[in-house]
């Protein structure tokens, strides 16, 4: 079931996209010269998929605009983990892990992930674990391995739970098919690209 407030944690999520995308200027704080070209962003949230526009104004301020609804944002902080921002006026704050097309963020007491999927291509799963091989997102601890050897498994199912930052990011299967092997044990602590759960493709009867 959808968060009520989903909406504006999607104008979070693509806020925070656009302003840590390695390829886009600093943010500083103050006026901008000229306002920017919207930038079209495509996320995924608990499994539903948003697309929002962010544009920067002369003012400085963000707006994210998602089905017609605008979201307008004031930042006053931005530092490697954390934002302190005004959205719609309301001060707020939040924590934050960015690692490739996965954006973690920790916002009013409560763990989003999101998947970017603006640059995906539908073939990219052969890049991003189409060999069917789930890898930490992240330097963590096991907290949770979700499946058993040999339990078929759904595209996007939940595999396990990595804690990392005091949050917890769930690793979910990149194809359908059977759980191959499972290569961590519950409590372990595991470093970035490290193979957790391997799936031989087959889509589950």
């Amino acid at each position: 079931m959808p968060r009520a407030d989903e909406g504006a944690d999607a104008a979070l999520a693509a806020l925070l996209l656009y302003v840590t995308n390695p390829h886009a200027p600093p943010w500083r704080s103050g006026r901008s010269l000229a306002a920017t070209f919207p930038l079209a962003t495509r996320i995924e949230i608990g499994g539903n998929v948003h697309e929002i526009e962010i544009v920067r104004e002369r003012d400085g301020g963000y707006v994210a605009s998602r089905n017609g609804d605008q979201c307008r944002f004031a930042i006053d902080e931005l530092s490697r983990d954390t934002i302190r921002f005004r959205i719609n006026g309301l001060m707020q704050s939040a924590k934050f892990l960015r690692h490739d097309n996965r954006l973690y963020v920790l916002h009013r007491g409560v763990t989003l992930s999101i998947h970017d999927l603006t640059m995906a291509a539908p073939e990219s799963a052969v890049a991003s674990g189409g060999d069917g091989k789930v890898r930490a997102a992240m330097n963590g601890r096991v907290v949770a391995v979700l499946v058993k050897p040999g339990e078929k498994v759904l595209a996007g199912q939940p595999v396990m739970t990595l804690e990392a930052m005091k949050m917890e990011h769930v690793h979910a299967a990149p194809i359908a098919g059977l759980i191959a092997a499972i290569d961590v044990v519950e409590g372990e602590q595991v470093t970035t690209g490290k193979i957790v759960v391997e799936i031989e493709a087959g889509a589950p009867a």
